[in-house]
């Protein structure tokens, strides 16, 4: 792993150290340090999820589980500037998840007695962190309502209406999800089929509600948020 002593344009694109000076970021750049993971690759096991919390600069990564019969379902999705691995710092538990990476990644990772002596040193992170946490929170609290739709089209709405808001880019034709996903990376999320996954979202193409761009990200219209505006 490379330090990060010294390279402040770095640590500022982490969203937990986004609010802090020149100075504030000097202070703390030789506790995080810098690791480059290849698409596919294991980022955190369940085993060390209390011994580190990560931070991601480039790339796309995501938090999933495996049942006993082999069965993924992943459990969120991380890009640029956003972090995770910090509460397991702070309880001491493992949680029963991995973490891997979706494409190339640039990843800040930061030990636990270096995230405490950041915390207690810098309250600006500390209450970033408060905000943070309290966002994933709502976000759980809207991946368990969406598994509890009975209707798969509900459920894959949801879905993307939830992702258009955290990870969208609003346009004149609709919202573009920046997160590039696969009909399975969406059917792990939702506890669905992929075909099942495929077979709605083919009906959305053909009624224009979205739509796939030149880099395949997907392009939601506006019509689809007026359409459901109630889930």
């Amino acid at each position: 792993m490379a330090s990060t002593c010294g390279n402040m344009n770095l640590l500022k694109q982490a969203q937990l150290f986004a609010d802090l000076s020149l100075k504030e970021l000097e202070s703390i750049s030789c506790r995080v340090t810098l690791r480059e993971f290849k698409k596919g690759e294991v980022i955190l096991y369940e085993e060390d999820a209390n011994k580190y919390m990560y931070s991601v600069l480039e790339g796309e990564v995501k938090v999933y589980y495996s049942s006993e019969d082999g069965k993924e379902s992943i459990v969120a999705f991380h890009g640029a500037g956003e972090s995770f691995g910090e509460v397991s710092l702070i309880d001491q538990k493992t949680i029963p998840a991995m973490v891997a990476a979706m494409e190339k990644s640039l990843v800040l990772v930061i030990g636990r007695d270096d995230f405490f002596a950041i915390i207690q040193s810098q309250p600006k992170v500390m209450h970033k962190l408060l905000l943070l946490l309290s966002g994933r929170l709502r976000h759980s609290w809207k991946q368990v309502r969406m598994l509890h739709f009975k209707d798969a089209s509900n459920r894959v709405m949801a879905s993307i209406k939830e992702m258009a808001a955290e990870r969208g880019e609003v346009g004149p034709e609709g919202v573009l999800l920046t997160l590039r996903l696969t009909h399975q990376n969406i059917a792990d999320l939702t506890g669905l089929t992929r075909e099942t996954v495929t077979r709605i979202i083919d009906k959305w193409k053909k009624s224009g509600l979205v739509s796939l761009d030149e880099n395949r990200h997907m392009l939601i219209r506006h019509s689809f948020f007026e359409e459901n505006f109630s889930l």
